[in-house]
């Protein structure tokens, strides 16, 4: 195995020359820079990270914290951040925080120690405490936001979807083709990009002139049940109990749709023809569930890209946008 001297040799340099060359330095000529590059390309030397790492304090190591990642959509989310980090040369250490917020400090601050340089990341609900705590260890490094959170942190770099104005449009498209008697089921975390989502389903309601009816309005409760889909069987089997059934309903998220559809197949409740029903995300299994799920679309993928962008641009010092706000499409399938 090739060692940095032995580039040296090649070269005709210093060996100091060489690891110039290898961190960036502009200030080496162009020819030497060529010489090294290609005494590296022949003797197919690749550098040892970890002395870099001692040397210039940096790990090329960024960390995504996420709060369940069996959760397809932060399966998504990575490949995303994942695409623009190797690019960069940097590598993605995911951590999967099982949404305990009174561990995750713990956890974080075990971060710190292994030196990443910088994080994105994502979070159900953010207490004042956590609030805190991230605002002190984001003066230590870098970290973009993958949620709305500029109340609790004013300054902070967010990556997210308006859910707002997309869930009010697709009131407006339930309303156009006939469905007056709309439902819709809630996450059970307080999240303000979830919540987002249902004031726009609220303010969809009125711009239509429709009723807003209590017991349409369902909200999953997680405590001891992670499975979404799940969850939106328990939601369906609801609806299909009630008396006065609506004819429609939106969901916060796919994989509770996708729950839904499952459970009123399995009740032989018609969809769409008895119940409309239109989820949020698009996720790839959205498009897998028989009828295919109506939805509107988040860019998942290109999310996780653009949080991965702003961060590598902070770490090495370019100027890039502070935050990055996409717009939800509504995507037309069989269940509307």
């Amino acid at each position: 195995m090739s060692t940095i001297f032995d580039v040296a040799k090649e070269a005709g340099v210093s060996k100091s020359t060489v690891s110039r060359v290898i961190n960036g330095d502009e200030g080496v000529k162009e020819a030497t820079r060529i010489a090294v590059q290609a005494a590296i390309q022949k003797l197919q030397y690749e550098p040892s990270y970890m002395a870099q790492a001692i040397r210039t304090r940096k790990t090329h190591t960024i960390a995504l914290i996420v709060p369940e990642y069996t959760n397809i959509f932060y399966t998504e989310m990575f490949q995303g951040v994942e695409d623009v980090a190797l690019k960069y040369g940097y590598m993605v250490f995911v951590c999967d925080t099982e949404r305990h917020s009174i561990e995750e400090s713990e956890y974080l601050n075990e971060l710190l120690k292994r030196n990443i340089d910088g994080m994105i990341y994502n979070c159900y609900k953010l207490t004042d405490e956590m609030a805190k705590f991230l605002k002190k260890m984001g003066q230590k490094l870098p970290i973009v936001y993958m949620n709305k959170i500029k109340d609790e942190i004013p300054d902070a770099s967010c990556v997210y979807t308006d859910g707002y104005e997309s869930t009010r449009q697709a009131v407006k498209y339930l309303y156009d083709n006939g469905k007056r008697k709309i439902g819709y089921v809630r996450n059970s975390e307080d999240v303000s990009i979830i919540e987002d989502r249902y004031q726009g389903f609220l303010q969809g309601l009125k711009d239509c002139d429709l009723i807003y009816d209590e017991k349409w309005m369902y909200r999953v409760q997680r405590e001891n049940e992670p499975d979404y889909v799940r969850l939106g069987r328990d939601a369906a089997r609801y609806y299909a109990s009630l008396t006065d059934k609506p004819d429609a309903i939106m969901t916060a998220i796919d994989m509770i749709g996708i729950g839904c559809i499952k459970e009123f197949n399995s009740m032989n409740v018609k969809v769409p023809d008895e119940i409309s029903v239109i989820g949020f995300d698009n996720v790839f299994l959205s498009n897998l569930i028989e009828p295919p799920l109506t939805t509107i679309s988040q860019p998942i993928r290109k999310m996780g890209q653009a949080a991965a962008e702003i961060l590598i641009a902070k770490l090495e010092g370019r100027k890039t946008q502070e935050s990055a706000i996409f717009q939800g499409d509504l995507i037309v399938r069989k269940t509307t």
